[in-house]
C-alpha cells in the first residue's frame, strides 16, 4: 500500500481517488479551493480537518506528506503544483493536458528529468481494452503496414454544450484551446498506434454554431427565462434526466429533481445559461491532417454535432483494414480476401474511458510497487502535446502546414 494526496478534488480528482482507494491505497490529504468537496473527503475517506487545504501554498508548506500526488486542478493550474511537488520528491499522476503552453509542458518535463521522479500523464485511452487490442492487431503484422488512418472524436451535442459551451473548458483564456483540452487523447492514440515520428501537421476549424450571432438565438440569456420548450439544449430537461452531469459534489437523495430545477434558476450558475449566450470561444468542429515518417498519413475529425459521444477509428494497411467503433465496443479486422474477424470487447469495456481509467491506476500501482516506467510517462505524452500546439498554430494560420522537427 502507498499513500497519496490530491490537489484538485473535482470530478477527475475524485475519480482517481476512488480508483486508488479500491486498489487498496490510502488518501491522506486533499487540497481544493472549493470547501464543498471536503464533505466527500470526510465522508468517504475519513480525512481529518487538518489534512484539508484550501490553497496550494499551505498544502505544500507541510512538506512531502504522501508517496504520490494526484494533480487534477484546472488546465491552467497544472504548472505550479507540478513543479512544487517534484521539488518535494513526489511522484505525480497528472491530469491531461500537461500544461496549456509548450513552454510550460517543457518546464514540467525538465523538472521531472532533473528530480528523477515519475510524471504519469492521464492519457487513459492507451489503457483501454479497445485500443490495446487494436494495437495488438496492428503490431501482429497480419494486416501489413499502416498507410493511412481516419479517426473521429464525436463529442456529442450535449457533452459539448455542457463542457465546452457552458462549462469549464468553454473559453481558451480560462482553460485552453479545444484540441488540447479534448483531443490530446486522440492525438496521443494516433501517434502511439502509428509508432512513427509526426513530420507535418495542418488544421482547420472554427466556432460556427454556439454563438450570439446564431439566428436561432432567442435572446433570453437563461433557459428558465425562455419559453422555447422544444430546444434540444434546454438545461432543465437535460440535467433533471441526467443528474450525474450536475456540477455539484453532492446531490440530496430526497426531492432531487426539484433541487436541480432550483439550481438551474440561479443566474450565477453557468449551466443555467442559453447555449447562444455564453462566453465560449473554443471551436465546435475541427480537422487535423498529419503526415508521419515513411509516408503514413492520418486525419482527425472533432465535431460537436453528434447524438452520442464516442470515438471511431479506421486503419488502412497494405494487406488489410481495421475498423473500430467505441459505441458498439467492437473491432472489425479484415485481411484482404478473407473473412472479417469481429472482436466484441463489451465485457472488458468498463464505464470510464472504455476501461482506461482502471488500466491507468493498475499501471500506477504496479509502478509504485515494482518500479520501471509507465505507458503514459511524460516522455511519450510530450509527443501528442507538441502535435496539438502545432495544429492550433496551423488552424490560426488558415491551415498552413507546420513542420515538426521534434517528434
Amino acid at each position: 500500500m502507498f499513500t497519496f494526496a490530491v490537489v484538485g478534488f473535482g470530478a477527475r480528482g475524485r475519480k482517481y481517488a476512488s480508483l486508488l482507494k479500491a486498489h487498496g491505497e490510502k488518501l491522506v490529504a486533499v487540497c481544493d479551493r472549493d470547501e464543498k468537496v471536503f464533505e466527500v473527503a470526510r465522508k468517504e475517506y475519513n480525512i481529518p480537518e487538518n489534512a484539508l487545504f484550501t490553497d496550494c501554498e499551505t498544502f505544500f508548506s507541510q512538506g512531502k506528506i504522501a508517496d504520490m500526488l494526484v494533480v487534477a486542478t484546472t488546465d491552467r493550474e497544472h504548472l505550479a503544483p507540478a513543479l512544487r511537488a517534484l521539488d518535494l520528491g513526489y511522484d505525480i499522476i497528472l491530469e491531461k493536458p500537461i500544461a496549456v503552453s509548450l513552454q510550460d509542458c517543457e518546464k514540467i518535463y525538465d523538472k521531472a528529468k532533473k528530480t528523477g521522479r515519475h510524471v504519469i500523464v492521464c492519457h487513459v485511452l492507451r489503457y483501454s481494452p479497445f485500443f490495446r487490442k487494436l494495437k495488438q492487431l496492428i503490431d501482429s503484422g497480419r494486416y501489413g503496414k499502416i498507410v493511412t488512418v481516419n479517426h473521429v472524436e464525436n463529442v456529442g451535442y450535449w457533452h459539448f454544450a455542457h463542457s465546452f459551451v457552458r462549462g469549464n473548458w468553454r473559453n481558451e483564456k480560462k482553460s485552453t484551446f479545444m484540441l488540447l483540452a479534448k483531443c490530446c487523447h486522440d492525438l496521443d492514440i494516433i501517434a502511439w498506434l502509428i509508432g512513427k515520428p509526426c513530420e507535418y501537421v495542418s488544421s482547420m476549424g472554427e466556432l460556427s454554431y454556439f454563438k450570439k450571432e446564431n439566428p436561432q438565438n432567442p435572446r433570453k440569456g437563461f433557459c428558465f427565462q425562455c419559453d422555447k420548450r422544444d430546444c434540444q439544449y434546454r438545461a432543465s430537461d437535460f440535467y433533471v434526466k441526467n443528474p450525474l452531469w450536475v456540477k455539484l459534489p453532492v446531490l440530496p437523495e430526497e426531492n432531487r429533481d426539484n433541487f436541480i430545477r432550483g439550481w438551474l434558476q440561479d443566474k450565477n450558475n453557468p449551466y443555467a445559461r442559453c447555449v447562444f449566450e455564453c462566453d465560449n470561444d473554443v471551436v465546435d468542429h475541427q480537422i487535423v491532417n498529419m503526415q508521419f515518417s515513411e509516408g503514413i498519413t492520418a486525419h482527425l475529425t472533432m465535431t460537436a454535432f453528434t447524438e452520442n459521444f464516442y470515438r471511431r477509428t479506421h486503419f488502412f494497411l497494405t494487406e488489410g483494414e481495421i475498423y473500430g467503433d467505441m459505441l458498439e465496443k467492437k473491432l472489425y479486422a479484415t485481411r484482404f480476401g478473407e473473412k472479417t474477424e469481429i472482436y466484441d470487447l463489451f465485457e472488458k469495456f468498463g464505464d470510464a474511458h472504455g476501461g482506461g481509467d482502471f488500466g491507468l491506476i493498475d499501471d500506477v500501482c504496479r509502478l509504485m510497487e515494482k518500479g520501471g516506467t509507465s505507458v503514459t510517462d511524460i516522455d511519450v505524452s510530450m509527443v501528442s502535446h507538441k502535435i496539438a500546439f502545432a495544429a492550433e498554430r496551423s488552424r490560426k494560420s488558415n491551415g498552413k502546414a507546420i513542420k515538426l522537427s521534434y517528434c
